[in-house]
């Protein structure tokens, strides 16, 4: 069974350039994403999997965002956005529920392996499942990088209608 995206592929690559302008004008080189909405108007990522560690990386020097979740839901990613292979990536699925280990050691580590590692990072520290100890680990894990609260960067770029998103809310 084919997914029908509800947007093409140029609808994306312009939110990507709005939000990374924004991210300019706001002192970021990197945003972690993780609420599910803003995963989702960015890359298209649409999949009942919430609940659990899931990010999309925007970097200003890369055209593409980068989606990391479990393997289990790798197949949504792939399925759902127009993302290349190597921008969807999974964490090691003993990370999930353990007492000392955490997906975001993972993420920390694909980070700095992209050379991102001393960025000005931003965050959506508000996001409903973005939790304290998946931030704790994040910034264990880059000791480097200057975290800050990306304070709805991407909510607020959604308020503003392409006329795409004017047609699809029409069709509705």
């Amino acid at each position: 069974m084919d997914f029908e995206k509800p947007f093409q592929p140029a609808e994306y690559r312009r939110r990507i350039q709005d939000v990374k302008r924004r991210m300019e004008e706001a002192g970021f080189d990197l945003l972690i994403c993780q609420d599910p909405a803003n995963m989702c108007w960015l890359t298209g990522y649409d999949a009942w999997s919430f609940y659990t560690p899931q990010v999309v990386l925007l970097h200003l020097k890369s055209d593409t965002p980068i989606w990391i979740g479990r393997l289990v839901d790798v197949n949504g990613a792939r399925a759902t956005t127009d993302l290349p292979a190597d921008n969807i990536i999974n964490f090691s699925d003993d990370r999930l529920h353990h007492v000392e280990l955490h997906p975001y050691d993972e993420v920390s580590e694909i980070i700095k392996s992209r050379g991102w590692g001393s960025d000005r990072i931003g965050v959506e520290l508000d996001a409903h499942f973005y939790t304290a100890r998946a931030h704790q680990h994040l910034v264990n894990g880059l000791p480097n990088a200057k975290f800050s609260d990306s304070r709805g960067l991407v909510n607020w770029a959604r308020l503003v209608k392409s006329d795409a998103e004017l047609v699809y809310m029409r069709e509705a």
